[in-house]
């Protein structure tokens, strides 16, 4: 089967749906009429039924190479792949290679450390997109392979959470560093820390998951400003995928849609002489078989 992924694109009348063949776009209304009105969101909702279909009109326009209806990427407007998501979770503290530059011993804690991020607040696509919040001087940047749930969760073993996985996008968990750590009894503060408007930036697109064979084998890397940051591989991951949703469906139900950031790997600003983010930065990350995902950084008055 040839690839493709799902594409969120901003049209005159609001966000579409659409598949990437060939890294061109082509809205699904215009492939099917009875596609009209369909957003990415419910795709996922009935995940196993639009599999299949997406996967016949992907082979469609790999057939006709005149087809001339694809939107070429300097043309498309990509919003974030799914608005919105039920949930948003992230692990933290899961690559050996993290654990060592934050002076840990890198090894499986007891405790799988995970947290919630609103979606509908913190959830951008690529673009200038993300504004660093007023509060924080030391805005910093991680790179993650994104899950996103094709079925529902509930006490699931591995095997049934990896077979729940609809697909993958690439996902930045900005952090700001100076207000995760307070001075209070509580220590931490994750809101302020991580789930500031735009902190979440996800896409560029959702590549199924049958064209990523082995997520736990893929290369991560990141540049800010053309300047290579982070250099890993998903190997490190101490809980794998399929295990995080296993652990996490025991507390909280996922549902379709909904997305789980699995955690970064080393090269964060702290190894980089605190070289944190600043307006006019860019920030380009690649995930090996997912994609290349690129933001721009502005201040707090630039619109989304």
């Amino acid at each position: 089967m040839n690839r493709f992924s799902i594409a969120n694109l901003q049209a005159d009348d609001g966000p579409q749906a659409a598949i990437e063949v060939k890294g061109n776009y082509y809205p699904l209304r215009e492939l099917l009429p009875s596609l009209q009105g369909v957003s990415t969101r419910s795709l996922f909702a009935t995940w196993d039924q639009s599999l299949p279909l997406l996967a016949k009109e992907a082979e469609r326009v790999y057939a006709d190479d005149k087809d001339s209806r694809g939107i070429p990427p300097s043309a498309a407007h990509l919003l974030a792949p799914i608005l919105y998501p039920d949930k948003m979770f992230a692990v933290g503290g899961n690559y050996t290679g993290h654990l060592r530059e934050m002076g840990m011993e890198p090894k499986k804690w007891a405790s799988m450390p995970f947290f919630l991020r609103p979606p509908t607040t913190t959830l951008v696509g690529p673009g200038n997109t993300v504004r660093i919040p007023t509060s924080t001087k030391e805005f910093d940047w991680e790179c993650e392979v994104a899950a996103v749930m094709g079925r529902t969760l509930s006490h699931a073993s591995r095997e049934e959470a990896a077979a729940a996985i609809a697909g993958y996008a690439i996902g930045l968990d900005l952090s700001c560093r100076d207000l995760i750590h307070t001075d209070n009894d509580l220590k931490i503060d994750m809101v302020r820390g991580k789930a500031q408007d735009t902190m979440g930036p996800c896409g560029p697109t959702i590549v199924p998951a049958m064209f990523v064979p082995d997520v736990n084998n893929l290369r991560i890397e990141l540049w800010v400003n053309e300047e290579k940051m982070m250099d890993a591989s998903t190997s490190e991951m101490l809980y794998k995928i399929d295990e995080q949703l296993s652990i996490i469906s025991e507390f909280v139900t996922l549902a379709p849609g909904d997305i789980l950031f699995t955690g970064s790997p080393s090269g964060s600003a702290g190894v980089h002489g605190n070289r944190w983010l600043k307006p006019g930065d860019r920030i380009r990350a690649s995930i090996e078989q997912i994609g290349v995902f690129e933001v721009g950084i502005q201040t707090t008055a630039a619109q989304f």
